[in-house]
């Protein structure tokens, strides 16, 4: 059996530094930032001036893969927060992500990039997706982006082009928190946001599959190996905040028409509900599980009623439009706790990260989980990861995110979770899980665990994330040891050195198997 990537996973604004301040990038969270709705990214956890020990760090350990982001800020980057025309391309800044891409390679590691995570440039305004032009703006960046990097990666360093993309990061959490939750910045309404959703959804998938089939056109009028390309998305067992997605993009190859769209849509929810219940997934039945569950079934109706094939048509007409009937290449899967049944809790009504800016706002922080609330359930994992693949044609699959949240403010005060897990205590659980999955035969590319350090989550620093913790208090250090006392890169090492032999015991032919063999 090919060795799996093991890897962890990055995103370039959470982890760089070095954006919204005077002089630097302006993004489109920069006036959150200066309002004071969120804590300022600041530095973040500097990997822009790091990342060479980082990868160090990451083949000291045994890894093979490193997900990283470049950002469309600082690519096409303005240093007003207003917005504008598109500005020039900034070749300083593509070079540094040449030199940083080579430096992952020396060290050994397969990079799977993201082009867009959450994040666009400020000249673009608050709401780009909303717009029509967008998709053209996006594909001007990729072409510029792609085109580029990779014939530097081959004439200043000699090394091959990139082999995984990832175009656009979870294209449903995007959607969903800059327009139904209050922590993104974007457009906000009463009564205009699931309509902003799928707006903004319908833009989001046809900007990729222009990124995707432009990709591939530049690999091919180079001559290089074909690409690997995809977009990703967060796990969840709500269909039309997840799989809709791919369905949609999946209609040419599967043969469906814009006048069979809502039959199409209406056969495939069916179909993923009744696997999800014969599934039997072990969900934390607790008192929240029941408005969770209510939330799930009330969800699937307004998907019902409101779903319109109309909406979509465009999108249609540009799958079937494109030079490949096939719009991504493997599978893409964020899991973490992606039950709509647990997306409530029991009352907290001291534990906000983030201002309340009215009270539906304070209530909905106080009842809804956080990062630290969210329940471990790695058996869900197998399930998405056997399913999704069997129902895309068997495409492989690769764990592009998992990984769980301690609770650390940056004033260092703790909070310990509930169920008292350690990073390791979680790892364990989920390699092992991970091998199950290979071992029965999903064709599963590998596993990238979120994150290596800890990092900046969307307004916050308080979440914690990392394999090695950091002091902000004290620097941007990575700390072997966490706040717990726990060593979650050493166990990492040793579960993926374990699982590597696991899996390679199990694809070498016994010596009972050989003999009958001859």
């Amino acid at each position: 059996m090919e060795d799996l990537l093991w890897g962890v996973a990055t995103s370039a604004y959470q982890s760089e530094g070095g954006y919204n301040g005077l002089g630097q990038p302006q993004t489109n969270w920069g006036e959150s930032e200066r309002r004071g709705d969120v804590v300022p990214a600041g530095l973040a956890a500097d990997f822009w001036n790091r990342y060479p020990e980082d990868f160090g760090r990451c083949k000291a350990l045994g890894l093979n893969a490193f997900r990283l982001g470049i950002e469309w800020s600082r690519i096409q980057p303005t240093l007003s927060d207003e917005s504008g025309p598109p500005p020039p391309f900034n070749e300083a800044a593509l070079e540094k992500y040449v030199e940083m891409l080579a430096e992952c390679r020396r060290n050994g590691l397969e990079p799977v990039v993201t082009l867009h995570h959450f994040v666009h440039p400020a000249w673009l305004g608050a709401d780009p997706w909303l717009q029509p032009e967008i998709v053209e703006q996006f594909s001007r960046y990729i072409e510029y982006t792609v085109l580029n990097l990779n014939r530097a990666l081959a004439d200043r360093h000699g090394l091959a082009p990139i082999k995984y993309y990832i175009t656009i990061n979870e294209p449903n959490m995007l959607v969903l928190n800059t327009y139904l939750g209050t922590q993104f910045p974007g457009r906000k309404g009463v009564g205009t946001g699931f309509r902003n959703v799928s707006a903004a959804t319908r833009q989001i998938l046809r900007a990729h599959v222009r990124a995707y089939n432009l990709i591939h056109d530049l690999y091919e009028q180079n001559r290089w190996p074909a690409p690997f390309v995809t977009c990703n998305n967060y796990c969840t067992d709500l269909y039309w905040s997840d799989k809709i997605m791919l369905d949609l993009l999946c209609v040419r190859e599967r043969g469906v028409r814009a006048a069979e769209l809502r039959d199409y849509v209406y056969a495939k929810i069916h179909e993923f509900e009744n696997a999800f219940e014969e599934a039997r997934i072990p969900l934390v039945k607790d008192i929240p599980y029941f408005f969770g569950s209510l939330t799930k079934r009330l969800s699937n109706w307004v998907g019902y009623k409101t779903f319109s094939p109309d909406f979509f048509s465009s999108l249609v007409d540009d799958i079937y439009s494109a030079a490949r009937p096939i719009t991504f290449d493997y599978l893409g899967l964020d899991y973490y706790d992606p039950f709509a049944a647990h997306v409530f809790r029991l009352p907290v009504w001291w534990d906000h990260e983030f201002k309340d800016k009215n009270f539906r706002a304070w209530l909905m922080n106080n009842i809804t989980s956080k990062w630290w609330d969210w329940r471990v359930l790695p058996v869900g994992m197998r399930f998405f990861c056997e399913h999704y693949s069997k129902d895309y044609a068997g495409r492989p699959v690769l764990i592009a995110e998992n990984g769980m949240a301690l609770r650390r403010r940056l004033d260092n005060h703790i909070t310990l979770r509930r169920d008292r897990m350690t990073r390791s205590q979680f790892l364990r659980v989920h390699i092992d899980e991970v091998v199950r999955i290979a071992q029965a035969d999903v064709p599963l590319i590998g596993y990238l665990h979120w994150s290596l350090f800890d990092n900046y989550e969307w307004g916050s620093f308080t979440p914690r994330f990392g394999l090695y913790s950091v002091d902000y208090q004290r620097g941007r250090d990575r700390l072997a040891e966490d706040h717990l006392g726990d060593r979650p890169s050493l166990t990492y090492a040793e579960l993926v050195e374990s699982a590597r032999q696991r899996l390679l015991e199990r694809s070498e032919p016994s010596g009972k198997e050989l003999g009958a063999r001859t």
